[in-house]
C-alpha cells in the first residue's frame, strides 16, 4: 500500500507551483488593473505627508478587488518606508471577524500577537491602538474585506471611531486610514456621522472582467504555475469562454486548477479541453440527467454529434458544418432521418438556451463566418456515453 501512496506523492506533474493558483495569490502584474491601481494611489497620496484617507472598493465576486488591495497596500508601504515612514498595514476578513472587538483584536495582533483575546472593551482596543501607532511612530492603513459583513452584524460605530481616531485624541499624529472592499454599496448602510468620513468620490467600483481579460488573466497564471507546454491554447481559450458567463477571475483560476489537478491524476504530460470540461462539471454543473431524459431525439442526436466531434478531435470546438455532418451519421446510426439544415440550426439553439452548449462566431482567421460549438460544462466523453444510453 506504501507504495501506492509514495508513487502519487512523487508522480511528476503539470503543475510547477501550485501556490500561484491561490486565491492568496498576488501577481507582480495585475492584468486590467492598473488604472485602478492609479487611482487608489492618487487618492492615498496624502498618507506620505500623514493625512489620513478613506476609501472603498465595490464589486461583483472574482473582479480583483482583495487583490487589488494587497497589490495596492504593500506597494503604499514600501514607497513610504523609502522616505523613512512607517504605514502598518492590516488586512481584516469581515467575515470571518464579524464584530467590532473581533476586528480590533486582529489589529492588535498585528502589533502584539500575545495580546489577550478578552477582558478588553473596543474603547480600550482603540487606546491601547493609538498607543501601538505612537510607539511606533506609525500610521495605520486598515483594509476591511467584505466589510458588508460588520456592518450588518454591529452597525457602523466602529468604522466611526476608526475614522476620526485623530480627532478624539490630542490629535495625535498617527493618523488611521481605512479602505472597505464589498460586493455590494455600503456606504448606503453607514449612518449619517460615520458615512461623512467617507467621501463618495473615494469609491472605485469593478466591473466584471470581459472574455479576453479572463484570457490575459488565465495566460498569466498558466505561464507562471504551470510547465512549458503543459497546456494546451485551446484549454485557455475554454476556461476564458466558460468563465466569462460570471466575468469571475476567481472561476477561472479555480477550473484552471483543478483541470490540472486531474490532468496530473491520469498522469498525463498535456492539460486538453477535456480535463477543463471534467474540472466545470466536478465545479459547477448545470446539466443533469434529468435535463438530458427531457430533450427530444433529434436534440439529442445533435448534441451525440457535437460530443463525438469534441472527442474524436480532443478540441474545445467544432464548427457548425462539421457537427452537422457528423449529426447526419448518427442520425442513420439510429434509423433516423436527417432534418434540414434550418432545423438542425435550430436544434443548436434550443441546446444553447437549455446550457448544454455555447455558441461563439469564429474569429479572424477563418474564412466566412461560421459558428464554433463548445461543450462547457461537461466532459465530451460522459455526455457522449449518457446520450448512447438514453437513445438505445
Amino acid at each position: 500500500m506504501g507504495t501506492v501512496v509514495e508513487d502519487e506523492l512523487l508522480s511528476s506533474s503539470v503543475i510547477k507551483d501550485l501556490h500561484i493558483l491561490d486565491f492568496d495569490y498576488v501577481p507582480e502584474e495585475l492584468p486590467h488593473r492598473t488604472e485602478q491601481l492609479r487611482r487608489l494611489s492618487q487618492l492615498f497620496k496624502p498618507l506620505l505627508s500623514r493625512i489620513a484617507q478613506n476609501a472603498m472598493i465595490q464589486g461583483p465576486v472574482g473582479t480583483g478587488k482583495t487583490v487589488l488591495a494587497k497589490k495596492f497596500c504593500d506597494s503604499l508601504v514600501s514607497v513610504a518606508r523609502k522616505q523613512g515612514k512607517i504605514i502598518e498595514y492590516v488586512h481584516i476578513n469581515c467575515r470571518k471577524r464579524s464584530t467590532d472587538s473581533m476586528v480590533l483584536l486582529g489589529v492588535l495582533n498585528h502589533f502584539d500577537p500575545r495580546f489577550p483575546d478578552r477582558g478588553f472593551s473596543v474603547q480600550e482596543m482603540l487606546l491601547v491602538l493609538q498607543k501601538q501607532l505612537q510607539k511606533r511612530e506609525a500610521q495605520l492603513l486598515l483594509v476591511l474585506d467584505e466589510a458588508d459583513a460588520l456592518i450588518a452584524k454591529n452597525g457602523s460605530n466602529l468604522i466611526y471611531d476608526l475614522t476620526r481616531f485623530t480627532d478624539e485624541t490630542m490629535k495625535t499624529d498617527n493618523p488611521v486610514s481605512v479602505i472597505m472592499i464589498s460586493q455590494k454599496d455600503v456606504l448606503s448602510e453607514l449612518d449619517a456621522s460615520a458615512l461623512s468620513t467617507f467621501k463618495r468620490s473615494n469609491s472605485l467600483l469593478l466591473n466584471k472582467y470581459s472574455r479576453d481579460e479572463l484570457f490575459d488573466i488565465v495566460n498569466q497564471r498558466i505561464t507562471l504555475a504551470f510547465h512549458p507546454n503543459t497546456v494546451s491554447s485551446q484549454s485557455a481559450e475554454l476556461i476564458a469562454d466558460i468563465a466569462s458567463q460570471w466575468g469571475d477571475a476567481r472561476f477561472a483560476i479555480e477550473l484552471l486548477w483543478k483541470a490540472g489537478m486531474y490532468t496530473d491524476e491520469l498522469h498525463l504530460d498535456r492539460m486538453l479541453p477535456e480535463h477543463v470540461r471534467t474540472a466545470k462539471a466536478e465545479t459547477y454543473s448545470v446539466v443533469t440527467e434529468t435535463k438530458l431524459k427531457n430533450l427530444g431525439k433529434h436534440q439529442m442526436l445533435t448534441l451525440l454529434a457535437v460530443a463525438k466531434r469534441l472527442q474524436k478531435e480532443c478540441s474545445a470546438y467544432v464548427n457548425t458544418g462539421e457537427a452537422e455532418k457528423t449529426y447526419a451519421i448518427s442520425c442513420e446510426e439510429y434509423t433516423e432521418k436527417p432534418r434540414a439544415h434550418t432545423m438542425f440550426w435550430g436544434y443548436l439553439k434550443e441546446l444553447e438556451n437549455a446550457g448544454f452548449v455555447t455558441l461563439k462566431s469564429s474569429g479572424k482567421g477563418q474564412i466566412g463566418t461560421t459558428q464554433l460549438i463548445s461543450l462547457p460544462d461537461i466532459p465530451a466523453a460522459v455526455i457522449r456515453d449518457k446520450l448512447e444510453q438514453l437513445l438505445k
